[in-house]
Order: structure tokens, then C-alpha cells, then sequence
């Protein structure tokens, strides 16, 4: 049983704070249900939890989006579309020099199950991508570190070839850094272990769980999952925290996307060369509707706007002397932060009084514990509201913000859905394109069976021949020079010596 004093401090909160029927079935509780549930309440405040409330609920009222949107301007923005190939080697060379001297991290957000790919396992760990490798998005970002951490080892051994005792260098490390959540932690960190980390030292991997908030109702209640605890959502992937490693810049991306250059070097040396708080990764938009948030300003402040809250007049803007959307910046979430900028974000998210980082409200479909009946129900229809927070809701804080646009067919190919757009079936589709596109590029060619048709958007029928390189072989399109004049047999190529040549 626990300590009466307890009990009545924690319900004596949460009645002022007009959240006691939290405590609406305490004398049906076993004492294990007693002791789990006012853990949970101690772990919340819930007076600073109707303030977060109520100021998200005041700003998704008072938003003025449609009429205080301006496009980003030219002077936050760069293209490695139109830039020169010196100017892309020159940030590639700053960002190799950073990573050479582990002053480089990568953050991955891995919070989200596999719900609409029709698995209850973290993204990462999906295995029905269908790839000729059989590899996993995990694998996948593994071996690009593994072999990022080797290209900046060989640079830094090229810029040292004259010095001496280079044999005391530190072996280059890109920390990974992966935040989870309470559904995904667990099974990620057994699948890394199972798997013996790809091949990374365990110890340069830190695995920690994005923070969690109460779900509430319409009318700012906390709902009940069970009669021992309050539903609660994940508080979205604006929380994370970064090691202190003598890192200096951290690449944050999203687990899902199956072409992310993970620590991009073009990527850190642009930050690095603008000297920027935030680089943002954008995506030009192709269509008016494609469901991208963009990157623009409100109010004179950075913001990302999504698809579903701007205007559609306004999504559909084009500017006449170029012919492109005037509002075209398509967020990827894919950014560069300088670690000196993160580490200002938790005085400022640990102010309750704070009206610049606020939560957003998601109107959803809550299952809880009635309680009148003390029965679970299922809603049919949104009944409730969770708070989230994103990682890019910090860019109105950047004293510097750059945008480096980037190529589709080259960073860009998401998995969210278990068919159609954005699905395992594109995702092979546009990694075996990009592969085909590496090798063509190096003088090589590649040739085998149809062994998949994909339609298109505009209905063509396209083939997939099931080629791919493995990330240890190649980044970005590197080190690929030996197939100039040659032809390739389709297959998976791991190495020079997993390469099958095909007949003339």
C-alpha cells in the first residue's frame, strides 16, 4: 500500500490542477495498479500540462497562416542542383575534415512503428522491403556510416601523407545517435544487438527515448488508457539530446527514408561554410498539393508550414519569371543543427512560460477507459487531441538558417504506406534507379530480367531488374571507375567480386 502522505500530496495536485478524476477508480486498484499509477502522475505536472495545453489549443485558434506567409528568399538559399563541381567538392571536403576529426554526429528519428507498412515492429527493423539484399533500413544506414567513416579516414590520410606519427590519430567515429520511443525501444536495441550492430562499435551507438505526454479530451481532461494510467502519445521528436563528444554539427534525419545520405558530407560543409545554426535539406516541389510541409516565413520568422495548413491559392503560386512554385522549399526532414545551437533548446522548452516552441494539436482517435462505465472504448471518431512537438519547430530560433535544395532521384524516397506512393515497392524501385543512374554514370552499363512492373504516376509501366550496391561499395556514387566500358549482369553487388559480367 502506498504511503498515505504520498497518495494525498499527488491527489491533492492533481484535483487543483482540475485533473483529479485520474483518481476515479483508485479503490478498485490491487496495490501493484496503486504503486504503477502514482509512479506515472509523479513523472507529470499536471498544472504546467493544462498551461501546454492551453496554449496550443490558443495558438491553433489564432493561427493567421494564410495571411502571414512570404517565401523563404533567395539570400537563405543554395542549390547542389546548379551548383559548380568545385563549389559541391569544396563543402564535401569541409564536411570529410569535419567528420575526419569526429566533430560529426547523426541523429536518427526512429520513434514510429511500422503501423501502415502492416507491421507493429520499429520502421527500421522492417524486412519486407524487398530488396535483392534483403537488408533493412537499419542495415542500410549502418553500412553508409561504416563506409563514411572509411572515406574520411582516407581523406585525412591524403591531407596527412607528408606528416608524421599519423599512426596516433583516433580512428574516425560518426556517433548514431537513435531516438526511440516506448513502443520502439526495446525492439530496436535487441535487433542492433542481434545483428552485432552492422558492424559498428556498439560503444559509438546511443540509443534514448523521445519523452511522452498525457492524451486529453475536448474539454483539456487527461484520458485513462487503463483504470492504473493516463493514455499518452510520444511528445513528438523536437526533445532530443546529443552526447557531448567533442561533436560540433549533428545530421538529423528521418528512419523511413530509404535514400538518406546519412552525415552527408556535402551536407556538413555546407553548414560549416555558411557558418549556420540550422542547414535544412529541402526538396523542390513538383506539384501544389504533393503532401510536403514547406519551408517559408510567418510573421518575418522561419517556419514549416504543412500541406494541409496552407492556403491551397497560395500552394498553387507561381512565380512568372521563373515558372516555379513561389512556396517550393519541400521539407525532407533532413537538417544540419550546430551542437552549440541544440544546446540552447533546453533552457528554452524548460521554461513553462515560454510562447515560441509550443505544441502542436493533433485531433485523433483515442482509445480509453469511460469513466462512467469504466468500460474501454474504441472511438469511431476523433475524440480527443494529442501534443506533439517537431524537430524542425526550432528553426525560428536559428540566428543563421541556410536551405541547400537537393536532388529527388538522388535523397528523397520515403516508406510509409504498405502500397502505392511512398511504399516498400518505391523505395526498390527509386534505390535500383539511383544504383543503375551510379553505374551508367561511371561508364558502366547494367542488363538483366524483368523481375517487377511498377506503374507510374502518369500511368507508364516501368521494370525493375533487381540490381543493387551494397553501401560498404559505395556512398554516393564513388570508387566506382573499374566498370567504365562494362557490362554488368543485375544482382546484388557487395564488392569488385560479387560482380558477374554479362556476356557480349
Amino acid at each position: 500500500m502506498p504511503e498515505l502522505s504520498r497518495l494525498e500530496t499527488l491527489r491533492q495536485r492533481y484535483i487543483s490542477a482540475g485533473q483529479g478524476h485520474v483518481f476515479t477508480f483508485w479503490d478498485q486498484l490491487s496495490s501493484d495498479d496503486q504503486e504503477a499509477l502514482l509512479h506515472q502522475l509523479e513523472s507529470f505536472d499536471p498544472a504546467a500540462l493544462n498551461t501546454i495545453y492551453q496554449q496550443a489549443t490558443s495558438a491553433s485558434k489564432n493561427s493567421s497562416i494564410s495571411t502571414d506567409l512570404s517565401p523563404l528568399g533567395k539570400d537563405h538559399l543554395q542549390s547542389a542542383l546548379t551548383a559548380t563541381p568545385d563549389q559541391k567538392q569544396e563543402w564535401a571536403n569541409l564536411g570529410l575534415d569535419a567528420i575526419a576529426e569526429n566533430k560529426a554526429a547523426v541523429i536518427l528519428l526512429a520513434g514510429g512503428q511500422g503501423t501502415r507498412l502492416g507491421s507493429t515492429l520499429p520502421k527500421g527493423c522492417y524486412r519486407n522491403i524487398g530488396l535483392p539484399s534483403h537488408k533493412t533500413l537499419f542495415q542500410i544506414q549502418a553500412e553508409r556510416i561504416q563506409r563514411l567513416q572509411d572515406m574520411a579516414t582516407a581523406h585525412r590520410a591524403q591531407k596527412q601523407m607528408h606528416r608524421q606519427n599519423t599512426d596516433t590519430l583516433p580512428p574516425v567515429v560518426i556517433t548514431w545517435c537513435i531516438m526511440t520511443s516506448g513502443a520502439t525501444r526495446h525492439h530496436t536495441e535487441k535487433f542492433l544487438m542481434e545483428h552485432h550492430y552492422f558492424g559498428l562499435d556498439h560503444h559509438n551507438i546511443i540509443i534514448f527515448e523521445q519523452g511522452v505526454i498525457p492524451c486529453f479530451d475536448k474539454e483539456g481532461k487527461f484520458l485513462l488508457n487503463t483504470k492504473h494510467s493516463i493514455a499518452t502519445s510520444p511528445n513528438g521528436n523536437g526533445g532530443y539530446r546529443l552526447a557531448q563528444r567533442g561533436v560540433e554539427y549533428a545530421h538529423t534525419y528521418s528512419v523511413d527514408n530509404i535514400l538518406i545520405r546519412v552525415g552527408d558530407p556535402l551536407g556538413f560543409g555546407h553548414a560549416i561554410q555558411q557558418h549556420a545554426d540550422v542547414t535544412a535539406k529541402v526538396m523542390p516541389k513538383t506539384m501544389a498539393t504533393e503532401p510536403l510541409g514547406v519551408i517559408c516565413r510567418s510573421g518575418g520568422k522561419v517556419k514549416v508550414v504543412e500541406y494541409s495548413e496552407i492556403d491551397p491559392t497560395l500552394a498553387a503560386l507561381v512565380d512568372p519569371t521563373t515558372g516555379e512554385f513561389v512556396y517550393r522549399e519541400g521539407n525532407i526532414c533532413n537538417q544540419i543543427t550546430s551542437l552549440q545551437f541544440l544546446q540552447r533548446i533546453p533552457a528554452i522548452l524548460q521554461d513553462t512560460d515560454q510562447d515560441v516552441l509550443i505544441y502542436h494539436l493533433a485531433s485523433k482517435k483515442i482509445p480509453h477507459v469511460d469513466l462512467r462505465t469504466g468500460h474501454y472504448v474504441t472511438p469511431t471518431e476523433p475524440n480527443g487531441v494529442k501534443l506533439e512537438r517537431f524537430v524542425f519547430d526550432v528553426f525560428c530560433l536559428a540566428e543563421r538558417f541556410a536551405c541547400l535544395e537537393v536532388e529527388r532521384s538522388s535523397e528523397f524516397s520515403p516508406m510509409k504506406n504498405a502500397k502505392g506512393l511512398d511504399s516498400p515497392s518505391t523505395c526498390r524501385r527509386d534505390l535500383e534507379r539511383l544504383h543503375i543512374r551510379w553505374i551508367e554514370e561511371a561508364g558502366g552499363h547494367v542488363v538483366g530480367e524483368d523481375i517487377e512492373h511498377l506503374s507510374t504516376a502518369n500511368g507508364v509501366r516501368e521494370a525493375r531488374i533487381g540490381f543493387e550496391i551494397g553501401p560498404r561499395l559505395s556512398y554516393a556514387g564513388e570508387g566506382l571507375e573499374w566498370v567504365k566500358g562494362k557490362t554488368i549482369q543485375a544482382g546484388i553487388i557487395e564488392s569488385r567480386e560479387d560482380v558477374v559480367w554479362a556476356k557480349r
